[in-house]
């Protein structure tokens, strides 16, 4: 079988035409420098939409993902939000040289689910229809398991690939399933005669004049345009979400289709303690609460915030762990920064994030007795109590329900003054 090789000074000239038609298009390390293939990645994604083509890169290397090191973004809300949690794809994706990047996200148990869920092919289909291109980063393995059937793979490996070994018989058995193998980026490509001092190539690993000089610092975030997802739904093949251009544009805010607060939300303020760092997220209370002792015992507010996520065996709730809040993202950073060094969270575990919103208990209570109902509350100044932590109003359906029939009285708020 002929490989074509791909030198990764050349992508600039060759990925364009090689990716056009294509809608979804896999790229796969064969190399256990992980380093130089993420690099080789962003070098594919840039290269593709230098022509004004709509490209959409996505991390899911799960196990180790430093995808985003090099595209020179700190970690953050992805994919596995996205599918897990319902986190927006306009909080997750960011434009950079002109590439729309996903981050892999928060640390998930249920990788293979992820890899199989049926969403792969609508976004596939969508993408399509858009003439974009959608490109992801992972494993042959978590290829092997992907329910959507590629246009293409692209092999990354500095020296090539053996396909007798372990990686390359993977490779194998995924075009098997008729993906063909468009091409193997590799670090150089030395041709059979001397070249033509005209011809010479860029550095390895950069583009070539001719495609878009790359602008650090320049990080927008894109417009997400999600289709809906019912059955019968008309659009684009029950499209997830389809990536638009354009530079960012805030929905206008409408009232919650689906929520139905306790008590009347309190009027519009600036909140001043919006940020959080979620470290985890539980199907079971008891281990959300475990988690949420030793925060407090820290001296780090916590806040367990019951969500409601869609899989293939319906809805089902898990209970997210958030600790502290704070009045920026920067303080929110720096209080992750802070637990990595005093040994409540594992370097690199925690998504910082926007969720002012909570309820606000009224009424006499205690802590301790509404912990025993199901009820996480906890105390705040003023001598309120608070539960949970949520960024749209939206989210607190599955609590405001709860409280409902706890016969707990509660009012959606904004936080507001300084922590416990």
């Amino acid at each position: 079988m002929t490989v074509r090789p791909l030198p990764r000074s050349r992508l600039d000239a060759l990925v364009p035409s090689l990716v056009a038609g294509q809608a979804l298009v896999t790229l796969v390390p064969a190399t256990g420098d992980l380093k130089w293939a993420a690099g080789a990645a962003w070098d594919v994604a840039r290269a593709a939409a230098q022509r004004g083509r709509r490209v959409a890169l996505v991390d899911l290397w799960l196990e180790h993902p430093t995808l985003h090191e090099t595209v020179g973004l700190a970690p953050a809300e992805g994919i596995v939000d996205a599918f897990e949690y319902d986190v927006s794809l306009t909080k997750a994706a960011h434009e950079v040289d002109h590439v729309f990047f996903i981050a892999a996200g928060a640390v998930t148990a249920h990788a293979g689910d992820l890899f199989a869920n049926p969403r792969w092919k609508k976004l596939h289909g969508g993408f399509r229809v858009e003439d974009a291109l959608l490109l992801l980063y992972l494993s042959a393995g978590a290829l092997a398991r992907l329910s959507a059937i590629p246009d293409g793979l692209v092999v990354l490996s500095p020296d090539g690939y053996e396909p007798e070994s372990s990686i390359g018989q993977g490779i194998t058995a995924v075009m098997e399933r008729g993906v063909p193998l468009l091409g193997v980026v590799r670090e150089r490509w030395t041709p059979p005669t001397a070249p033509d001092p005209r011809s010479v190539a860029p550095p390895p690993g950069r583009i070539s004049a001719s495609a878009a000089p790359r602008r650090p610092g320049r990080r927008t975030r894109p417009i997400v345009v999600a289709a809906a997802l019912a059955a019968g739904a008309a659009g684009v093949a029950g499209g997830w979400a389809l990536l638009a251009r354009g530079a960012e544009q805030r929905p206008t805010p409408t009232a919650p289709r689906h929520v139905r607060p306790v008590a009347t939300i309190a009027p519009p303020r600036a909140d001043s303690l919006g940020w959080t760092v979620q470290l985890a997220a539980y199907a079971r209370l008891d281990k959300a609460l475990a988690l949420a002792d030793r925060l407090a015992a820290d001296r780090i507010t916590p806040f367990v915030t019951p969500v409601a996520l869609s899989g293939r065996r319906g809805s089902t709730v898990w209970y997210r762990v958030l600790a502290g809040a704070y009045p920026t993202r920067d303080s929110a950073l720096g209080a992750r920064a802070g637990l990595w060094a005093r040994g409540l969270a594992t370097r690199g575990q925690g998504d910082v994030l926007r969720a002012p919103y909570s309820f606000a208990l009224s009424g006499p209570a205690r802590a301790d007795n509404l912990r025993a109902r199901g009820i996480p509350a906890i105390a705040w100044d003023g001598g309120r109590l608070l539960v949970g932590a949520f960024e749209t109003p939206e989210q607190a359906s599955v609590l405001e329900t709860q409280l409902k029939r706890a016969g707990v009285p509660a009012t959606l708020v904004t936080r507001m003054g300084t922590t416990p």
